[in-house]
């Protein structure tokens, strides 16, 4: 066995059915791996979890909740959330996470967040947008949470003032304005790129949503979601896939 292992070296594709357990282990090897590959891509990384570490040192956990939406950003986030708090707590430690309903979402991302909530032991919580009136319902019935922690990154629309201060752990968080529901926008994966979320994604076998496998490259509610023409593929028989 392990001859042919040595063989196919080159062509075989390593897989993990559960990457949500011993995620600390198989962590490592993921970071010596790409750190032979893409050093600046293993400095990201490291800088999402010095952010996320110094989080969990600074507040609670019952005071911190991860913003979980089903998207491929937030995916990224709650795998290295789930990560920072087996190292520190343990495996059997819940997490918070909440979504906030504001469009008329896909059956498929429903459905994944339901199943990545059981995976990583996360506590759901499902309020009513829009997002700002959302965030009013949530800070009212968990007053508790201060940091809220997103998937947002500097391509995003809300990120682009983000980009001012750089380099820094502090570039990586930002209170909300003054009219906004008082909480600690965390934003671990900030700096990351495209290419970035898609390398930890795969690299670590972490589930996604279904649709992105359909062509979707943006996820959102049902009447403004559409797939990404670029990844169309037309069969000879001009059948779409």
């Amino acid at each position: 066995m392990l001859s042919l292992i040595k063989i196919f070296s080159g062509t075989l594709v390593y897989y993990d059915d559960e990457p949500w357990i011993d995620t600390s282990t198989k962590f490592s090897k993921y970071r010596e791996q790409e750190l032979i590959k893409n050093p600046a891509y293993v400095l990201r990384l490291g800088e999402a979890l010095q952010v996320l570490r110094r989080t969990v040192e600074r507040y609670p956990l019952d005071q911190i909740a991860l913003s979980f939406n089903g998207g491929k950003d937030c995916t990224v986030l709650l795998h290295l959330f789930r990560l920072v708090v087996d190292e520190m707590f343990g495996p059997e430690v819940e997490i918070q996470g909440f979504h906030i309903v504001c469009d008329d979402h896909f059956p498929e991302t429903t459905q994944f967040i339901i199943d990545a909530a059981r995976n990583y032991n996360m506590v759901m919580s499902e309020y009513p947008g829009p997002l700002k009136a959302g965030l009013k319902l949530m800070k009212k019935e968990q007053p508790n949470v201060v940091a809220v922690l997103l998937g947002s990154r500097a391509s995003d629309p809300r990120g682009n003032r983000m980009r001012l201060v750089l380099f820094f752990y502090l570039s990586h968080i930002e209170w909300t304005d003054e009219d906004w529901p008082k909480i600690l926008r965390v934003c671990p994966v900030l700096l990351w790129s495209y290419h970035d979320v898609w390398s930890l994604l795969r690299g670590l076998c972490v589930p996604y949503c279904s649709l992105y496998d359909m062509g979707y490259t943006s996820l959102g509610g049902r009447t403004t979601t559409v797939k990404n023409p670029l990844l169309k593929i037309v069969e000879k028989d001009g059948v779409e896939r």
